[in-house]
């Protein structure tokens, strides 16, 4: 047991020799398999995704705001095709939830239909994570 632990105290004394040492130059095959293996590591690294640009997450916390007064004001009122106008409304406040889950990170329900349950899910799932309109 005691052989380990030397040996654990050697390849860590050869570690620290060699951060501390000056690195002579490398040969021409090294910096080629250098250069080969990060080409490799690049394409099998997955893209850093940026974040979001706030100005955008508050652009479309203003639009969802105003779609939201909007449906709310239609609903209230008496008015010619106001089952058109609250379609249309749904379908532009249901396509920007999508766009901020989107943007928030929340998972995709693809397979769901769009109905008042998914509206609700996404709208706490965006609550949770902070946004408000």
């Amino acid at each position: 047991m005691e052989w380990v632990a030397l040996l654990l105290l050697f390849f860590f004394l050869c570690v620290l020799l060699n951060l501390l040492l000056p690195q002579p130059p490398q040969s021409r095959w090294r910096r080629r398999l250098g250069r080969s293996t990060r080409r490799v590591t690049a394409r099998l690294r997955r893209p850093a995704v940026p974040d979001p640009d706030p100005f955008d997450t508050l652009r479309l916390q203003t639009r969802l705001g105003h779609l939201a007064g909007e449906i709310r004001r239609v609903e209230s009122a008496r008015m010619y095709a106001k089952a058109h106008r609250l379609m249309a409304l749904e379908a532009a406040y249901d396509d920007l939830l999508d766009e901020a889950c989107r943007l928030a990170g929340v998972p995709a329900d693809a397979d769901r239909k769009r109905d008042e349950a998914k509206r609700w899910h996404e709208e706490q799932e965006l609550a949770s994570r902070g946004w408000s309109w």
